[in-house]
């Protein structure tokens, strides 16, 4: 996975470094996340937990319009996500009721086939599909229990070795341009969830709404 990983990050700045991208555009925009985790016991019902999680990105992106087909084209571009989040327990970690805080910061190498047309002046309608290259910079939880609120555990999660820092997503979504401005909704789905010892396997879904300018 790292291999791939640093393949497809050097190609996305080779391809940056040539004229063959016709459009450089930036943006930051929205999150809304959800983490979800499933643990199966060796008896009894699953145990499903759903953590929300809000937060915003930011980056930029080269487009390429591939000439032998009207309308088509590749774009590629390196984002960082910034998400937070906080859920209450009755009990976690055997330190009682509490809520815990979570806070990550990750890199995004999106490349994605588009399709686009031209409706009436300067405005463009598009469509984008792909798979999403991802790095975890950082992500920490904290535990503040019920009972003394001035105290909390705080756990790096990439120090547990369930946790990679790399993962596959895979995005896709629609969007406008007029003139420069461009708004785009899209959606990512994890594909390389981890798991656990315990049987407890995760995956995170996400809506992202954003604007951007393209140069």
């Amino acid at each position: 996975m790292k291999k791939i990983f640093a393949t497809l990050l050097a190609a996305s700045l080779m391809f940056a470094a040539t004229d063959a991208f016709a459009q450089l555009s930036a943006g930051a925009g929205y999150i809304n996340a959800s983490d979800k985790s499933v643990y199966t016991p060796s008896k009894g019902d699953k145990v499903i937990t759903e953590t929300p999680l809000n937060g915003f990105y930011a980056g930029a992106q080269y487009d390429m319009p591939i000439p032998a087909v009207s309308g088509l084209g590749i774009e590629a571009g390196a984002y960082a996500n910034f998400l937070f989040g906080s859920k209450h327990y009755d009990g976690l970690f055997g330190l009682g009721a509490g809520t815990n805080k979570y806070s990550e910061i990750n890199l995004n190498i999106p490349i994605n086939a588009t399709f686009g047309f031209s409706l009436a002046g300067d405005t463009n309608v598009f469509a984008y599909a792909g798979p999403i290259f991802q790095f975890g910079l950082s992500s920490k939880s904290s535990y503040i229990p019920d009972s003394d609120k001035g105290s909390k555990t705080v756990n790096d999660n990439y120090a547990d070795p369930d946790r990679n820092r790399f993962n596959l997503l895979i995005g896709g979504g629609i969007g406008a341009q007029v003139a420069g401005i461009r708004i785009v909704l899209g959606v990512d789905q994890s594909l390389l969830n981890y798991e656990t010892a315990d049987n407890t396997v995760g995956s995170r879904f996400q809506l992202k709404l954003g604007v951007g300018y393209a140069f």
